[in-house]
């Protein structure tokens, strides 16, 4: 690109000078006119021929190689596994009566006579224990109330329950007592059992004092 400017220069520079030669100052004598034509021709072929063989030495631009985009990989996403809905199960509720001794379970409600209670000796009295079906199975006539341990208060070891008791009833077990003829403290432990005497857990039972009477002191 150099070369080509200072090529240019001297063109430029023998143009002034022909320009200059062609308006020197005339004289009277009558001097044969110069065709200067020819002369810029030659000129400007040479100049030409020049810029030429510079441009033919210049170093064309390697044209740099064009830049191909690379396509990027489009990552695939991996499909999610959507879990299946697990079918749910369907629970029915047994309208049926409880299959007996499926769980036993008796509670304590109430009893007539108090723990500690003093009677005297071969005094009878009537006991009463209601207790609560809390378990799940149904009783059947069959179930009983039984004794266990201690003393019995002279009372018919087992008494049968008579009718169905369903999970959430009540029923009351009423014993004819006597208390010992001697003096002291005696319990009596009962149990609620199944038609076949298996024992449930929760026992009940009485504890009474039995005493002389005072015999009231004579006024004098």
């Amino acid at each position: 690109m150099i070369k080509i400017i200072k090529t240019f220069c001297i063109i430029g520079v023998l143009l002034s000078l022909l320009g200059l030669s062609a308006c020197g100052s005339a004289t009277p004598t009558s001097v044969p006119t110069l065709d200067t034509n020819p002369l810029r021709t030659e000129v400007a072929k040479t100049v030409l021929a020049q810029v030429t063989r510079n441009l033919a030495r210049t170093p064309s631009a390697t044209p740099l190689p064009s830049l191909t985009a690379t396509a990027i990989a489009t990552l695939t996403s991996t499909p999610t596994q959507t879990a299946s809905a697990l079918p749910s199960a369907t629970i029915t509720l047994s309208t049926a009566t409880p299959v007996t001794g499926t769980v036993n379970l008796a509670e304590w409600v109430f009893q007539s006579i108090a723990d500690n209670t003093i009677f005297t000796p071969g005094a009878t009295f009537t006991m009463t224990w209601q207790l609560k079906n809390v378990g799940t199975s149904t009783w059947t006539p069959a179930y009983m109330l039984r004794f266990y341990s201690g003393n019995s208060l002279s009372a018919p070891k087992e008494i049968l329950v008579g009718r169905e008791i369903l999970p959430g009833e009540t029923v009351d077990f009423v014993l004819k007592m006597k208390a010992p003829t001697n003096i002291g403290s005696y319990q009596s432990v009962w149990v609620m059992a199944t038609d076949t005497r298996s024992n449930f857990k929760q026992p009940v039972y009485l504890t009474i004092i039995v005493a002389t009477a005072v015999a009231p002191t004579p006024t004098p």
